[in-house]
């Protein structure tokens, strides 16, 4: 029994090692050599039709059978015996054993964030993890039906495994630091089309965002999350491509308090999870110009849609938010908008559509 057991670990230590170009190599060998054997022995109907023979040799080394062929001679028999079926189970058998080691090594890999996602385009990285928030901002992103479906990539520096291994939309990887240009490429940072800075802590949060500014695309969206206005006013002075939120819950307790319900209101509009939610769109820089009064009347007519904004700016900047009728809304501008779902630009029927 131990002898057993030794030939076992040691045929799988011997075959973990195989490279594939090397188990590609015994594959055609043994092929190879089994057809030369066949035809020696003269069998004809094995060896006439090559397609027929790789479909027989097939059968034959996988233990499913001989199906409709099988050798009629008995030196083809004998070949059979004494070296087709040995030599074809050994390396069927190292193949199943090498794909199995594959696909363990792939979701180890996975699940401890070793993983190269240099290849990533257009993808969404969220940076950092917080026990309290990670998971509730990507039930969020998920939960956008409409949204551009993009690569989903946690990137942590915690020792800590994936956190989300059953949830196929989202990737992970675990970094050294946020400050090394290799780790960077291995995210894919400069590919990213949206980031979010979510750190532990304010300070954690700024020196992440400061990091990784000068290597991240410029037409990427960038946000970072803040409990300290302070910190967010240093980040906007240094990177004002930066978009930064700020924990509002001082202000959220007095509008409750004056206006009941405001709180309400807040939930559904930041959430994708329930009701009409705010949204953001750029127009078309070939729409003719036309009124905020003309287009947010045709907007709920034709699309329920409420505009309540309109910026020259896609982070914000000079935002007019429930701006006066007379306003004019250029082409490049960017809506934002009240909605049940999200809306893309070539959806909308536009004043100039009609």
């Amino acid at each position: 029994m131990v002898s057993i057991l030794k030939l076992r670990l040691m045929w799988r230590r011997l075959s973990q090692r195989l490279s594939w170009p090397g188990m590609l190599f015994l594959v055609i060998a043994q092929s190879f050599i089994t057809y030369l054997l066949f035809c020696l022995a003269g069998e004809d109907a094995l060896t006439s039709n090559p397609i027929e023979f790789i479909y027989y040799n097939m059968v034959v080394v996988s233990t499913v059978g001989f199906g409709d062929l099988s050798p009629n001679t008995d030196l083809g028999k004998a070949i059979v015996s004494f070296y087709q079926i040995p030599s074809g189970l050994i390396i069927f058998a190292s193949f199943i054993s090498k794909m199995t080691q594959l696909f363990i090594d792939i979701a180890r890999r996975n699940m401890h964030g070793n993983n190269d996602f240099s290849h990533y385009q257009q993808h969404i990285l969220l940076l950092c993890w917080d026990k309290y928030s990670t998971a509730q901002i990507l039930a969020l992103i998920l939960a956008d039906k409409k949204r551009l479906k993009r690569d989903i990539l946690l990137c942590v520096t915690d020792d800590m495994e994936n956190p989300f291994p059953d949830i196929t939309e989202i990737s992970f990887v675990k970094i050294s630091s946020f400050s090394d240009a290799k780790e960077l490429e291995r995210i894919a940072l400069k590919g990213a089309a949206r980031i979010i800075i979510n750190g532990k802590s304010d300070d954690e949060t700024l020196s992440i965002a400061l990091s990784i500014a000068t290597h991240s695309d410029n037409n990427a969206n960038v946000s970072a999350h803040f409990f300290d206005s302070s910190k967010a006013k240093l980040l906007k002075m240094h990177c004002p491509q930066i978009e930064c939120s700020i924990n509002n819950s001082a202000q959220m307790m007095v509008r409750s308090m004056q206006d009941p319900g405001s709180s309400q209101v807040a939930d559904q509009l930041f959430s994708t999870l329930m009701g009409a939610t705010l949204y953001c769109l750029q127009v078309p820089k070939e729409i003719t110009p036309c009124l905020f009064s003309d287009l947010f009347t045709h907007f709920k007519m034709q699309h329920q849609m409420i505009l309540i904004a309109v910026s020259p700016f896609k982070n914000g900047d000079h935002m007019q938010l429930n701006p006066h009728k007379d306003v004019l809304v250029k082409g490049g501008d960017h809506l934002h908008y009240i909605a049940d779902e999200r809306f893309y630009a070539e959806e909308l029927s536009w004043l100039a559509d009609k």
